[in-house]
């Protein structure tokens, strides 16, 4: 594959399947941590149920080499077990992810090609009012597991902003969003993407400007079972037969991306030690 050049074909290069040890899938993405002295720490985030609540859960998953500043073809399969930092209060955890690059780099000599996220696309609830009620919002991922095996490249799904991004949907620091939300799903990112020029809430148009925000990570979604009956619930990492059939509503919940930055104090503990 040639070098990425939209937005939207970096964010190709910003997630990775997460299989775990029970065979159930999820969505992890990879995100760069910014501190002093320009020292960058990259790590990979998804939702604690995803890892099944296990702070030692061996994950699998596909990474792609480097090629000068391209994708190579190749792919690797990586079994991985490590440390899954847990989030205090949220469905979120990290994992470190340069040892795994270095170990790579050195038995391979070959350097892992991926697109972080970054900690300048997150913005806060002041930021957040200068948004709309109703945004474009994209999610990438694996829904129902579902990917593009051949090339190791995860599916888009679109929608709206269902709550305006600036206020708190019942709980502190969660969203909500209209979008197709299946199993898989979990810990996937979602954003504000303008490619091609926008409105903003004064009425003032940005033609051809691109705009992305990264508003957080999918975790739960209201469902209706068989009884019509309406339940919410993470949203699962694998389908089963059950004698309740759960059917979806298109909605699901995300965690604030802020709150991916509480990790940050954890990590510069961490990184101190070493």
């Amino acid at each position: 594959m040639t070098k990425p050049q939209t937005t939207s074909e970096q964010m190709l290069f910003s997630t990775v399947r997460l299989i775990a040890s029970n065979n159930s899938t999820g969505t992890g993405f990879f995100f760069n941590f910014a501190f002093d002295n320009n020292k960058i720490v990259p790590v990979i985030i998804t939702n604690k149920h995803v890892v099944n609540n296990n702070q030692k859960e061996e994950v699998k998953f596909f990474l792609h080499t480097k090629n000068g500043d391209s994708p190579d073809d190749e792919k690797i399969n990586i079994s991985f077990t490590t440390d899954w930092h847990f989030h205090p209060d949220q469905d979120l955890c990290f994992c470190f992810v340069a040892p795994l690059f270095q170990q790579i780099k050195d038995q391979k000599q070959k350097e892992i090609f991926h697109i972080p996220i970054t900690e300048n696309l997150i913005w806060d609830n002041t930021k957040l009012e200068e948004l709309s009620a109703i945004e474009d919002v994209v999610m990438v991922g694996y829904p129902s597991g579902l990917w593009d095996q051949k090339n190791n490249l995860p599916l888009f799904r679109k929608g709206i902003t269902s709550s305006h991004p600036a206020t708190d949907f019942n709980n502190k620091n969660v969203g909500a969003v209209d979008m197709a939300c299946f199993p898989g799903s979990s810990g996937s990112p979602i954003f504000v993407l303008n490619e091609n020029g926008y409105t903003d809430k004064k009425g003032n148009s940005y033609l051809g400007g691109k705009r992305l925000v990264f508003l957080g990570v999918l975790f739960q979604g209201p469902q209706f079972n068989a009884k019509g009956e309406l339940i919410i619930e993470n949203i699962p990492t694998q389908q089963k037969v059950s004698a309740v059939t759960p059917m979806m509503i298109n909605l699901g919940y995300y965690i604030k991306a802020t709150e991916i930055l509480a990790f940050k104090p954890e990590i510069e503990k961490l990184i101190s030690k070493k």
